[in-house]
């Protein structure tokens, strides 16, 4: 070490950051103190933690940069880790710029996606913990009549015009005043007054009906419509309006994983999933550099949930500068979330070693020795069917990548052509659909097609396959012995209990299986809602539908009194009454 305890003791002690260096002056660790000769000195003492004893045999070399505050500090921390990446530091390997909503200063203002925000006059909103949030809300903001193209007016009128998500400035079809009227609409929305838009909307189309301008009317309707939309499809049960962040973690050796659920107004927004390299950091060092460097992009929410308390106070002090609050669950409902957060990330840490463990390839290779195929069964596509004596039938493609769940892939099915319990036509009917599309898309087929069922479910599925021509490679797995069946062979393939080729396919499957009898569920549990409400007199379908929409199950509406049912659009005061009377 080139610096000794006598450089640190002519070090301020005022706050700041300090580098440490390599050998090779190569930066392994940066960290922030609110007096850097008290913090720094604390490395020279005997070491207790085997990060720090390895960062000290590799330390060479010292900088540092003095700050006014703590606060500053731990900006100036946050900043320098993304810059270098320390080997010795948290680092989060999805570091990624947010994405902001922007509404443009031209005359007729338009609406995108910006990953930056720039000095342009244009109004930015944001950031947003993903873009799948942000698509969803310009959507929304088209189908009120902001227009997206970058064209320039007067042009002739684009797709948006013609599927009605465009009000067609281009055209003239809207006056300058009331384009601008959207816009403040838009952008009140964005701001997360939500309630306060909807109920102004609703004051005008009732004057502009009573002096029967229809026209403008209907307009704002379908205004008020596509914000209902966008606000009850993703509502959940959550009490209370705060806009909140649940963070989770889950840490094994020296890697990690993160799971932040977006709660705002009731409505749980969405969730973001991390992976970390820990440094061989202690968990509640992790926690707090994964808050710390989150939120230098992100615009942190009102309250921040977190598992356990962190004993940085400057992280508490600095996000309070930034109007918000970091604590531990309070509510039945918090700690709910939270649960349900960890577990979440305790499921991606697994996966993602499982990814990374030479056991996955150990698997596959017993498989393509045991089934002969001719290359090591990377991707495998498995299905199930789930029906009860006919009714709701329901099938699933799950999606396997390298021994790992790969989610995005998953596909479920109505059966359309098939009556009756007849498993076999069913299974045919999946899988020919399935590669019917596959073919079409010019996407990639399964190393394996994996069947839940014998010799008749196999048959049927490898007919289906067949029938378009393809020659993929197929195998069924029995419950009742687990035995696996393969086209054309008389014996099954038997494989020991506790192989782990034969462990994997039983993993397979039983997610195959779970996915259909979840989604037949889900059918069978909306038919029964749909049937309970027929029965309610003055109910149509068009009420009904709304009821469901805005309530999003029976239970949900049992539990409502005749004030919030009757919020619904289409339902009459008398309606509630009579629907509240029947289900109690």
């Amino acid at each position: 070490m080139r610096k000794n305890i006598d450089y640190v003791k002519k070090l301020p002690v005022s706050p700041g950051v300090y580098i440490m260096k390599d050998g090779e002056n190569k930066v392994i660790y940066i960290g922030k103190a609110n007096s850097l000769r008290g913090r720094v000195s604390q490395y020279f003492r005997e070491q207790e933690s085997p990060k720090n004893r390895l960062l000290m045999k590799n330390f060479w070399d010292l900088d540092y940069i003095t700050t006014g505050n703590e606060i500053e500090a731990l900006v100036l921390e946050s900043n320098l880790i993304k810059e270098h990446r320390p080997r010795y530091n948290v680092k989060l390997r999805d570091d990624k710029n947010y994405p902001f909503i922007r509404i443009t200063n031209d005359i007729f203002p338009r609406i995108c996606i910006s990953r930056r925000r720039f000095r342009d006059g244009a109004q930015y909103f944001g950031p947003y913990p993903g873009s799948k949030s942000v698509r969803a809300m310009i959507k929304m903001a088209s189908s009120l009549g902001i227009r997206r193209c970058k064209k320039k007016l007067p042009c002739p009128p684009c797709l948006n015009y013609h599927i009605k998500q465009c009000a067609a400035p281009c055209l003239g079809n809207i006056t300058k005043e009331e384009y601008h009227e959207i816009i403040n609409n838009v952008t009140t929305f964005l701001k997360g007054k939500h309630d306060q838009l909807i109920q102004s909307l609703n004051a005008e189309m009732d004057r502009l009906s009573q002096i029967q301008d229809y026209e403008k009317a209907a307009r704002i309707r379908d205004q008020i419509n596509a914000l209902l939309e966008l606000s009850e499809k993703q509502r959940v049960n959550i009490p209370g309006r705060k806009e909140q962040d649940i963070i989770a973690y889950a840490v094994k050796g020296s890697s990690g994983s993160v799971q932040v659920f977006h709660v705002d107004e009731g409505i749980l927004k969405g969730r973001e999933t991390f992976s970390l390299d820990t440094g061989g950091s202690e968990e509640k060092e992790i926690l707090a550099s994964f808050v710390k460097q989150y939120y230098q992009d992100a615009k942190p929410p009102e309250e921040i949930i977190i598992p356990v308390e962190i004993i940085d106070e400057s992280i508490s002090l600095w996000l309070s500068g930034k109007g918000s609050k970091v604590k531990t669950p309070k509510t039945k409902v918090e700690k709910g979330l939270l649960d349900l957060a960890m577990e979440n990330a305790g499921m991606l840490l697994k996966q993602e070693i499982l990814s990374q463990s030479p056991g996955a390839n150990e698997e596959l290779s017993i498989l393509k020795d045991a089934l002969s195929l001719p290359i090591l069964p990377s991707l495998i596509e498995a299905f199930d069917i789930s029906n009860i004596s006919g009714t709701n039938a329901t099938g699933s493609l799950v999606s396997f990548e390298n021994g790992v769940p790969d989610k995005k892939n998953y596909r479920r099915f109505k059966i359309k052509t098939v009556e009756g319990a007849d498993d076999y036509a069913m299974i045919g009917e999946v899988v020919g659909r399935a590669y019917s599309r596959r073919i079409k898309e010019g996407k990639r087929m399964p190393d394996l097609i994996l069947i839940d069922g014998g010799k008749g479910q196999l048959n049927a599925a490898h007919d289906a396959i067949s029938r378009l021509g393809l020659k993929l490679n197929i195998a069924g797995i029995a419950k009742e012995f687990e035995y696996i069946f393969i086209p054309d062979m008389e014996s099954p393939v038997i494989l020991p209990r506790d192989s782990p080729g034969l462990k994997l396919l039983q993993r397979i499957r039983d997610e195959a299986h779970r996915f259909a009898l979840a989604y037949h569920r889900k059918l069978r549990g909306k038919k029964l809602s749909e049937s309970l409400l027929d029965s309610i007199q003055g109910i149509g379908a068009r009420k009904k539908q709304a009821l469901l929409k805005y309530f999003r199950s029976v239970d949900e509406l049992r539990k409502a009194d005749v004030t919030e049912i009757k919020k619904v659009p289409g339902i009459t005061g008398k309606d509630a009454e009579n629907i509240q009377k029947f289900l109690r």
